[in-house]
Formats: C-alpha cells, structure tokens, sequence
C-alpha cells in the first residue's frame, strides 16, 4: 500500500474512533428506556480488587429517649452497621476489522475511505449496544465472564448475589428481607388485579427508603404487555411525551412505566417475566469505556501480523450492580393466554 493511501487509512481510523467515542453515550440511550437510566447513574471507579457497596445492613443501637442529665449514660460503643457487597470486574471488547479485500475494493478518495471506516464504526456501536442490552437481562452463572444482570439481581431466596446471601442481612418491618427482591413464582394471570398489589408494596417500600429512590419501571416481553392493555384498555394511559419524543412506547399502571422489551428472557412460553424496576436503584460501575476513559489498550489501527486486515478495538471495564434490591420485584410466571373464570 502506498505510503500517502497508508496515511489515509491511518487518519480514517482515527476519525472513526473519534466518532465511536463521540456517539458511545449517546448510542445508550437507544435501546430502552432502563439501561438508559442505568447508564445515567453510571459511576466510575477507580480500580480495585473487586467492585463494592457498602449495605446499609444494621440500624445502630446508639440512639434512645434520654433525660438530658448527667444522669444518663449514652452508648458510644463500636457497631458494624455495613455488609459488604461485591462483584467482580467484567470485561467487554469491541470493534470492528478492515481486510485486504475491503481496501481493494474501496476507491482511494479519503470520501471513499471515510465512508468505509463510518460504516464500520457505526456497525461497531450498534452490536455493542444490542449486546449490553442483552447482558442487562442475563446472568454471570452460566458464564462468569459476563456481567452481573437481571439473572442475577433476582435470584431466588438463598442465592448469592453480590457476595451476599438475603439470609446474611436482616428483615424490614414488613418481615421482609432487605436483600432480596418481591419474587412472585406463581401468580399467572396478566391483569391489574395480579399486578398492581405488587406495585403497592414495592412503592411503599421506596417511599421508606430514604435515598429518594422510586419505582419507575415495567418491562416484559410484548405478548405480556399486549394482554394488559387489551384487559385495561378502557384505563390505559400511554407513556410521557418526553418518552414518545426518545423512541419508547408504552403504558402507565398505577404511575409506573411500562415498555415492550424482546431482550427480556422468559422461562419458557407459558411462563413469562415481568420485572418491576427502581432504575436508581441500578448502577453501571466502570473504570473503561462506557463513554469514558479510554483503556491503556486500545488501538486506532492494529495490523495483525499473520492475517491481512487492520483492526480497531476497544476495551470496556466495568459491571452492572442493584445496590437496593428490596425496592425491585419480579413476575416469574405469568401466562399471557390465562383468562379468570
């Protein structure tokens, strides 16, 4: 390759990185409406073993009436109110490859190879985004090289997560864990009746939470939310114009939120997932990538020695975390086609 159509190639490459760092937070936030909050509340980290959370576990004891005299004697001693929840760093490469049959095929304009490389790039972005989208709602049980998703944040009483099992932390006032989603394994039928008790309990739960934290999410897969909204469609309102406005359709029930979403996984056919969502309540944790820091090793253009193409690769670090798991809640076995007698 001449030397000035290797610079061209050279200055193409880095256009295109350019523009994948320029579109990455922006590429987010078009895949549904949860990752683009989660993304929001993306925090970065600065390295570590592991990444961790603090638990508000256990309330202190050091708090009483008192007389207000000398009389009195106040506990001052040392108490472990923390857990300590942690999940381990996840790796995701991306990128995209040029071969010496795409080069001999594209004219030598920079227009030509600027097309090239856009097209790449762009195609780069939206696999990237379609498979974070997918790793939101998966699990690292099968495959611990991937994240941390929904899987796993809901998993059943007695599974760890986060290090931590809901036997490990105590109960609210309600006798229920505070580690540990409302998992609903045997309600069927997909209507207001079914749903709405369910929002009840998870609402009053933030509203005790004292971190400003609000349940503003439903997601399922379409069959599940078509059957509400052909049961309801006398009372359905329709989602916020700021969310028509990004691309997103849904319903609102009882003030939540309620989006079609086919990444959503579902036990079988008859056994679908609905998932109840505090989207604060979900952190995206990195130190690379996601729209920020560029990794030590990444490359603009890398000539693999023994294959004829030039490659563009970039590294995210990073890892999705539910720090309140109690204001969550999930539907594990509803049946679209179920009808009350």
């Amino acid at each position: 390759m001449p030397n000035d159509l290797m610079e061209q190639y050279g200055e193409a490459f880095a256009v295109a990185t350019r523009y994948i760092l320029d579109k990455t937070p922006e590429v987010f936030t078009t895949v549904n409406p949860i990752l683009t909050k989660i993304m929001e509340n993306k925090e970065y980290v600065d390295g570590g073993y592991a990444l961790s959370e603090a638990i508000q576990a256990i309330a202190t004891e050091s708090i009483e009436t008192i007389t207000g005299t000398a009389a009195d004697l106040l506990d001052i001693s040392t108490q472990q109110n923390l857990k300590n929840a942690q999940l381990d760093w996840k790796y995701i490469y991306s990128g995209f490859s040029i071969t010496l049959d795409d080069i001999t095929k594209t004219g030598s304009s920079k227009h030509a190879i600027a097309s090239l490389m856009t097209k790449k790039a762009e195609n780069a972005l939206a696999s990237t985004r379609e498979f974070l989208a997918r790793q939101m709602y998966g699990s690292a049980a099968n495959n611990p090289k991937d994240l941390n998703g929904f899987g796993d944040m809901f998993a059943a009483s007695g599974t760890a997560y986060a290090g931590l099992t809901d036997t490990d932390l105590p109960t609210d006032s309600a006798g229920d864990s505070i580690w540990l989603p409302q998992i609903d394994t045997t309600s069927t039928y997909v209507d207001y009746a079914t749903i709405s008790p369910m929002i009840d309990k998870l609402k009053t739960k933030s509203a005790f939470d004292g971190r400003g934290t609000v349940l503003d999410y439903a997601v399922s897969d379409v069959s599940v939310l078509s059957k509400f909204k052909v049961d309801q469609q006398a009372q359905q309102r329709f989602t916020p114009a700021k969310d028509l406005m990004a691309g997103f359709q849904g319903v609102i029930i009882d003030g939540v939120t309620w989006y079609a979403d086919d990444h959503v996984q579902n036990a079988s056919s008859t056994a679908k997932t609905l998932y109840l969502i505090a989207s604060n309540s979900i952190k995206l944790l990195y130190k690379y990538g996601f729209g920020g820091e560029n990794s030590p090793l990444d490359v603009d253009k890398l000539r693999i020695p023994n294959q004829p193409l030039l490659s563009n690769q970039k590294m995210h670090a990073g890892n999705f975390f539910m720090v309140n798991r109690r204001v969550n809640g999930v539907f594990k076995a509803l049946n679209p086609n179920a009808t009350r007698s």
